[in-house]
């Protein structure tokens, strides 16, 4: 997806490969965005970027961080 295509939302969007060895933050494979952003709702976790790795049967990885302190 291209700078140009990706939403205002604050979500970093790229397509390729994922190496779960390399990410410190956490992750979590999903079926689509919106399992994403589901699943970053309910565990209290922001959702920064979505890797579309094209690998079924979960084809997205979502990375997440916790909230900044207020």
């Amino acid at each position: 997806m291209s700078k140009r295509n990706q939403p205002d939302d604050g979500i970093e969007r790229v397509e390729g490969k994922f190496d779960p060895l390399d990410e410190e933050r956490d992750w979590s494979a999903a079926a689509s965005e919106e399992r994403c952003k589901r699943i970053a709702r309910n565990t209290g976790k922001r959702l920064v970027k979505i890797i579309d790795t094209k690998l079924e049967p979960l084809p997205i990885i979502c990375i997440f961080e916790d909230y900044p302190d207020e």
